[in-house]
């Protein structure tokens, strides 16, 4: 089956969205089919130019089947982007992926809110993202990452994915040409969490139930 990633947390900002597009350009990169799958019902599929797949899962059901047809897959990776402000949504995509991976910056307010996540998703990992490359700022900034390990033990990756200016690049209509830095970033990306899905990953065939949206007055 595919390797079944959601990357989430309910903080918007967190870098969720190019956490997940460099994941997949990395297992590109690395010689390992990929797939990205939308989920934000707001936003646009934007499939154009990109070397891996894209799918959409804006639709519950589709996202469904999208996950199920997974399970027939025998190689490569689903990255399923979760959005932000969806705590059903996460609590059941938790469930359902194999790793759950829960980006954040190097600041107090995104540390607390990746602590409530990893309390309220006991299978979740934390993923330090868009650190500094900045020696001083590291330095004060592992501190944030040793005071969450220390709470949470285990759970915190502890080599972060360094800040790129790559978020116009990996969102844009379309990525033809990806940068050398973008494409460092993407190696990165995918070595981190390669790795981690060796040791957290839970085997087993997913099974889902994903919470609607509510629908809103008009």
């Amino acid at each position: 089956m595919s390797n079944l990633i959601y990357v989430g947390g309910q903080k918007g900002g967190t870098t969720k969205t190019t956490t997940s597009h460099l994941l997949c350009l990395g297992a590109i990169l690395k010689k390992h089919p990929a797939a990205y799958v939308l989920t934000d019902p707001h936003r646009n599929i934007k499939a154009e130019g990109r070397p891996y797949g894209v799918l959409d899962g804006r639709d519950p059901d589709n996202l469904s089947q999208i996950i199920v047809a997974s399970t027939s897959t025998k190689n490569g990776w689903l990255v399923v982007d979760g959005g932000g402000n969806r705590p059903a949504f996460d609590q059941a995509m938790s469930e359902a992926a194999e790793m759950t991976v829960l980006p954040f910056r190097p600041s107090e307010e995104d540390l607390e809110a990746v602590a409530k996540d990893l309390s309220a998703m006991p299978g979740s990992i934390a993923l330090p993202s868009a650190w500094s490359t900045n020696k001083l700022a590291q330095e004060s900034s592992r501190r944030l990452i040793e005071a969450l390990e220390q709470a949470f033990p285990g759970r915190v990756l502890t080599t972060p994915v360094w800040f790129v200016n790559a978020a116009a690049e990996l969102l844009g209509a379309t990525l033809d040409s990806p940068t050398t830095p973008v494409r460092n970033a993407a190696r990165h990306t995918f070595d981190i969490l390669a790795n981690a899905f060796e040791k957290h990953s839970k085997r087993g065939s997913p099974t889902i139930e994903i919470p609607r949206e509510p629908v809103q007055a008009q």
